[in-house]
């Protein structure tokens, strides 16, 4: 039998064996869930720009809805009584976002579509005790290996030199700028990320505590199956991206606050292109059941697919949804906290 063959057998035999019923388990209502995508609906005060549009654009919304659907999530071993030592998930998310421009008819102009499949793998260290016996810092680590798909659904010719004649684009050698309204992107791609967070003074009494956090991502592009970059792509989009973050995070009653930022740019492409810097703070109240607000500055290049060549400075402000996993403090027969969850 195959190496992985025997690792799925074990992992299943984990999960569903009597005897290990002690030490792993699938969680099925509420999974630990950290570190993937987020969903947002905000407006930005500066103007977008395209090639083909007659000067650039105020933005009328824009949205990112990235819904994360959870497959049974296996828990190994116990970090607290609510979540195992090591967490194994398999998370699909059909991400998509869309911006609408204020131009005639409002369009919306041509959005991305990235459905991926990512596997985690985290490992929570059990909680640091005080000395009444209490967690006051625990800390978890986890690596993401997601496989996915990248496209903006038109049709059009890479470049905007380029006409769908007889011949086809490739018929005239392609030549900047490229075709920003109606041309085609499509790429897929295996993405490497990895993040370490440090949760300090947990005051389980206040349902509270800070989160340091520090990750960083490779992202390859491929040309393997249907939708895959083709070689005039991925000569100006490049061969992937690399990017590195930092987050810091308060959480005060089960509220969430929360500042980030992270540097992003890609790499073998050709003409070289400037990175790509964010800062992000959100506000996530316990009684927002996941909706906040945020605030983040973007200054580098484009993200909205084959706009990746224009350079950009927004300041974005709106609606994000998170369901994260907090630090809450369930209550046993006794009604002493169990425990961080």
């Amino acid at each position: 039998m195959p190496s992985w063959r025997r690792w799925v057998w074990l992992l299943i035999l984990l999960g569903l064996t009597p005897g290990a019923e002690a030490s792993s388990r699938f969680e099925l209502d509420a999974p630990f869930n950290v570190g993937l995508d987020r969903s947002y609906v905000f407006f930005s005060p500066n103007r977008i720009r395209r090639v083909g549009d007659p000067e650039p654009s105020h933005l009328v919304f824009e949205a990112q809805v990235a819904p994360n659907l959870f497959l049974p999530q296996l828990h190994i071993g116990h970090a607290t009584p609510t979540l195992g030592e090591y967490i194994l998930s398999a998370v699909v998310t059909p991400n998509i976002r869309l911006r609408m421009l204020a131009q005639e008819s409002s369009p919306v102009i041509p959005p991305s579509f990235m459905p991926k499949l990512t596997l985690q793998a985290a490992h929570l260290w059990k909680p640091w005790l005080d000395d009444q016996g209490k967690p006051r810092r625990m800390a978890l680590s986890f690596i993401n290996v997601s496989v996915g798909h990248y496209s903006n659904g038109q049709a059009g010719c890479f470049y905007a030199n380029q006409s769908e004649a007889e011949g086809g684009c490739a018929s005239v050698e392609g030549e900047l700028p490229l075709n920003e309204t109606s041309g085609d992107f499509s790429t897929n791609f295996i993405r490497l990320e990895a993040q370490f967070r440090l949760i300090e003074n947990i005051d389980m009494a206040r349902r509270s505590a800070w989160s340091f956090g520090v990750g960083a991502f490779v992202e390859r592009n491929s040309s393997l199956a249907f939708g895959g970059i083709t070689p005039e792509m991925r000569e100006v989009y490049g061969d992937g991206h690399v990017g590195f973050g930092l987050l810091v995070e308060r959480l005060w009653f089960e509220h969430r606050f929360r500042v980030e930022g992270n540097v992003n740019g890609p790499f073998g492409e050709t003409p070289g292109q400037r990175w790509t810097f964010n800062v992000e703070a959100a506000a996530l109240p316990r009684w927002g059941a996941g909706f906040g607000a945020f605030v983040r500055y973007v200054h580098g290049q484009d993200y909205l697919n084959i706009l990746f060549l224009e350079p950009v400075s927004l300041v974005q402000f709106g609606l994000i949804f998170e369901l994260g996993p907090g630090l809450r403090a369930r209550s046993g027969p006794s009604g002493d906290p169990l425990g961080p969850t």
